[in-house]
């Protein structure tokens, strides 16, 4: 059986076009117009990933995503004719894993599903102690000094990454590969900025530091622990 996915959109247009395009891959997709009907199904069944549009009759699709925060990691894509750089970042700020905006082409939109689900479901290879920081790739997981920390599954993934080559430069585009499928090929240049910025917020009381080195990638400075 193909993945569950969620998809909250109220252009009559746009969701049949999408429902057909979806169904064809082999999706079950669930569409919803309204976020009343969003969460109830949301709270019948957990999808495989959420496709959200941000404007809807009843509320802003951004606060729908800060509700699923609340309880769960499943992907979250925003699919929406809101592209500012603005509205970019608000949504991964809320905890968006991905963002296309309409007009869209049918396979940029499979390919960013496609990598969100691969990704949500493909654990990294093992567990990794760094500094005060334990991950459990299994789980998705990480623990600091005994406290849990959440992150969204990109921003883990980010991490992780940065985790495993502690102390040493990762440059930009391997970041794009070992986190995105297609290396990130069609993502605006903010996305991985915002999340690291989100990251940084989250590390800030512990003991690591994460460097931007301009025009090259980053650098996470962990201790010993």
């Amino acid at each position: 059986m193909g993945k569950n996915i969620l998809f909250v959109e109220d252009n009559e247009f746009i969701q049949n076009s999408v429902l057909q395009l979806l169904c064809q891959e082999g999706y079950q997709v669930k569409p919803c117009s309204c976020l009343e009907n969003a969460r109830e199904a949301f709270l019948q069944q957990v999808p495989d990933l959420v496709i959200l549009d941000v404007l809807l009759p009843d509320g802003s699709g951004f606060d729908f995503c800060c509700e699923i925060r609340e309880s769960s990691k499943v992907p979250v894509l925003f699919l929406t004719c809101c592209d500012e750089d603005e509205d970019t970042i608000r949504g991964l700020e809320c905890g968006g894993d991905d963002y296309v905006a309409k007009p869209f082409r049918a396979g940029v939109l499979l390919s960013r599903i496609m990598a969100l689900l691969r990704r949500a479901q493909i654990g990294q290879d093992v567990n990794l102690r760094v500094g005060v920081f334990q991950f459990d790739p299994v789980k998705g997981s990480c623990r600091a000094e005994g406290q849990a920390l959440t992150f969204t599954p990109v921003e883990y993934r980010i991490f992780y990454e940065l985790a495993r080559n502690a102390n040493t430069l990762v440059l930009r585009e391997d970041l794009l590969h070992a986190v995105w499928e297609m290396g990130g090929e069609y993502l605006d240049d903010n996305i991985l900025s915002v999340h690291i910025s989100r990251l940084r917020a989250k590390l800030g009381k512990h003991s690591a530091k994460l460097v931007t080195v301009r025009g090259e990638g980053y650098l996470l400075q962990c201790g010993d622990g």
